[in-house]
């Protein structure tokens, strides 16, 4: 279904990007296996659509029929705390700060023992549309970083916590930042 819109919206049918589910979708990066989605479980999808080589990735998550008042608070805290991330993307800002609001939010909250992870990456330009290159470390958010943020940056922002994730791709103008991603920002029930 994703290469299918990925095609209809003009985008390559290259590289869908990662779902997993179940026990797997801890693992931002786990892959479909044999087993059956049961109630309870989470589906993990990034999808990674291309056109003439630029990408605008993004995660979603959704729960197979009911999400739990520890699921929807976990992502109401990655929401808000990305929210104030990606508010903080502006010329002149250092990366360690950026990263330091959606690192010290999760950790806070209890969503994560350790956060050993980036929290942002740059993307770009890949070549062309079957590149190996999948994504683009030049620039990352770590609490060490100490470069400034510049007009024209583009990032994928990510974070995850509470066996959940959600991610947005965004460009960082002489305005602000502008999310390139519009897809709503929740916890999906189906």
């Amino acid at each position: 279904m994703a290469a299918r819109a990925y095609l209809l919206l003009g985008a390559s049918d290259g590289h869908v990007g990662v779902i997993a589910s179940g026990p797997r979708s801890g693992s931002i990066h786990g892959q479909l296996g044999e087993r059956e989605l049961g109630h309870g479980d989470v589906v993990h999808v990034e999808l990674i659509p291309e056109a003439r080589g630029y990408s605008a990735r993004l995660m979603r998550d959704a729960v197979v029929g009911e999400a739990t008042p520890a699921q929807l608070h976990a992502m109401r805290v990655l929401i808000e705390a990305q929210d104030q991330q990606i508010a903080a993307m502006r010329p002149g800002a250092l990366a360690a700060d950026v990263d330091r609001i959606v690192r010290r939010a999760v950790l806070e909250a209890g969503l994560r023992d350790r956060f050993d992870n980036v929290t942002g990456y740059t993307v770009g330009f890949y070549g062309t549309p079957r590149s190996p290159r999948a994504s683009d470390f030049t620039r990352c958010f770590l609490p060490e970083s100490r470069w400034l943020l510049e007009p024209g940056m583009t990032f994928h922002v990510y974070v995850f916590g509470g066996g959940l994730s959600i991610s947005e791709t965004v460009l960082v103008t002489e305005a602000g930042p502008e999310r390139l991603t519009s897809f709503e920002r929740k916890l999906f029930v189906r």
